[in-house]
């Protein structure tokens, strides 16, 4: 009996799902097609994957091995057909980075493809995932914080952002300086990444902060759109709010013992990809842009 790609589909979208009747909204099949497509493919793999119950369905040890292989075969397949579909482009290159810095990412790396005939398709991943992506060849390059990573992947540095304060220019505090002691009687939307952030933490930790005015959010532009309203002081890279601190929508709060606080953003590519066209292009770019 071979492995079907569709079998392999139901079983992610189960796992990620809980279920099997979610799975098989999602996927847009009938209950007992996603139930039939499992037990074929646990008849493959010779043990179950799934532990079904009234709750739900959660992974078996075996369903866990096989989780991250099922979703890498998925991906391939994916990309596969991508390459196949085109047309008048050179090819496709996989770009993945978290939303965060998709700002940033995407505008580079479309510039520095700007000679070729390249398609971009970019997805969303934490730092982690997107660095095991690069390993297992399912994605071309990587946008990511610095974190550990695989020996085959190489990582270069691309840009290092400031990280500072911000809130409506009606904020109490918007007036003049003050200190992470003040600051924290306040709601605060932030960003816990990069140098810094652990010092930060912990000095706001250390302040009779509320812990339901801390809100921990890991994308920036939401962290944004919560200073902008007026809801909270946001805490993110300057590069996220530069249009709003230039037109006055915010303002930058002078936090007198902030830490110096950095988010150091890397690309990340397969050491033995890197005189593929795509990515070379994506590396003398990068190196265009040392003094």
């Amino acid at each position: 009996m071979a492995m079907e790609l569709g079998d392999l589909r139901v079983f992610v979208a189960a796992a990620s799902a809980g279920s099997l009747s979610a799975a098989a909204r999602e996927l847009r099949l009938a209950q007992p097609s996603v139930s039939e497509r499992l037990r074929r493919l646990e008849r493959l793999v010779g043990r179950p994957l799934l532990d079904r119950s009234n709750r739900g369905v959660s992974l078996t040890p075996a369903g866990e091995r096989l989780l991250p292989h099922a979703q890498r075969c998925l991906d391939m397949a994916a990309r596969a057909l991508d390459i196949a579909r085109e047309d008048d482009t050179q090819g496709t290159l996989h770009l993945t980075t978290h939303a965060t810095y998709a700002p940033l990412a995407v505008p580079f790396v479309i510039g520095a493809l700007q000679p070729l005939r390249y398609a971009v398709v970019v997805d969303d991943r934490h730092s982690p995932s997107a660095l095991r992506r690069v390993a297992a060849g399912t994605t071309d390059i990587a946008v990511t914080l610095p974190a550990p990573h695989a020996p085959e992947v190489l990582l270069r540095e691309f840009r290092s952002e400031q990280v500072v304060a911000v809130c409506h220019p009606r904020h109490p505090l918007a007036e003049r300086p003050c200190d992470i002691l003040r600051l924290s009687s306040h709601p605060l939307a932030v960003n816990l990444w990069g140098s810094g952030a652990d010092l930060f933490h912990e000095q706001l930790l250390d302040a009779p902060s509320r812990a339901h005015q801390l809100y921990r959010i890991s994308s920036a532009e939401t962290a944004a759109d919560l200073a902008r309203s007026g809801q909270a002081v946001a805490v993110l890279t300057r590069a996220t709010v530069d249009r709003d601190l230039a037109d006055c929508s915010l303002v930058e709060l002078d936090v007198i013992d902030m830490p110096e606080w950095h988010v150091d953003l890397m690309v990340a590519h397969h050491r033995e990809r890197a005189d593929e066209p795509a990515i070379a292009a994506v590396i003398n770019a990068l190196d265009h842009l040392r003094p």
